[in-house]
């Protein structure tokens, strides 16, 4: 049996994995998804999402992916998740691969008209929407930056060929401020933050009836429900691995309900993520 059968439930509540299917639309993600589909469907060009690390950016990509699956046929969907080259060159070969262009060019200028010319063919010609998303953009270097300008430059009078998006930790901002005229191009810019408490109320119940909760029990009380928030700050990645290891800590003292000394005796534990 399951840990999390004993627990009542049918499924994982509060597993590592993105799963779309677990989504809660906080105030902020949901915001932020919405913009980001209709900058997509606007045909805007460049967006960008910064948020800390384990605010949620990666599962909206996907999140994003699903909501244009049934215009499969319109768009063409592309994702970086590692996005470290040691130098252009090496980046464009893996634009390229990605765009399924197989002439051999070693020039940089080469590759570029290649690319040009299949977002022309893709673009113009097939009447598809060509969209690049690129997760962890913080790790990207000022030329990669530079090769993104000039994708965004290749554009017809009235549409642009390419659109990207770009999800990064705060850190991308020195990036960004040091490169103008890329800043300038973002017609989309969003921060992503953390939860409040009462996202973070409805965050922990939303994943415990997509788990199979049956409607009017209850694992947590409320009371604790507001001191995971106080030790996670609304960080859904912390919320996630906090409400995993107080389900396992109510399982093995044999207790029906998390209640505050449960809580409070995970954060005497002194967890990593805490001190």
């Amino acid at each position: 049996m399951e840990y999390f059968e004993l627990a009542g439930l049918t499924k994982e509540p509060f597993s590592m994995a993105p799963d779309p299917g677990f989504f809660y639309q906080s105030k902020g993600h949901g915001e932020c998804l919405n913009r980001l589909e209709i900058s997509l469907r606007l045909n805007r060009g460049l967006n960008v999402v910064i948020g800390g690390i384990g605010t949620g950016k990666t599962i909206m990509s996907r999140l994003l992916l699903g909501r244009f699956v049934e215009f499969g046929r319109d768009y063409n969907f592309h994702l970086i998740l590692d996005p470290t080259w040691k130098d252009n060159v090496e980046f464009l070969i893996y634009l390229k691969r990605m765009f399924g262009i197989s002439d051999k060019v070693s020039l940089q200028i080469d590759m570029m008209n290649q690319i040009e010319h299949y977002l022309i063919d893709t673009g113009i010609k097939l009447k598809k929407r060509i969209v690049l998303i690129i997760d962890e953009g913080q790790k990207m270097g000022s030329e990669q930056l530079e090769i993104i300008r000039t994708l965004l430059n290749f554009e017809t009078n009235d549409t642009k060929l390419i659109q990207i998006i770009i999800f990064a930790q705060p850190e991308f901002k020195e990036l960004l401020n040091k490169h103008p005229n890329f800043k300038d191009r973002i017609s989309f810019g969003y921060s992503l933050n953390p939860m409040d408490i009462d996202d973070t109320k409805c965050f922990i119940d939303h994943r415990l009836k997509i788990a199979g909760l049956q409607y009017g029990e209850a694992i947590f009380t409320s009371h604790a429900k507001e001191l995971v928030y106080e030790m996670t700050q609304g960080y859904p990645r912390k919320i996630v691995v906090t409400c995993h290891n107080l389900i396992i800590d109510m399982l093995t003292f044999d207790k029906k309900k998390i209640d505050s000394d449960i809580v409070l005796a995970r954060l005497r534990k002194s967890d990593p993520l805490y001190v």
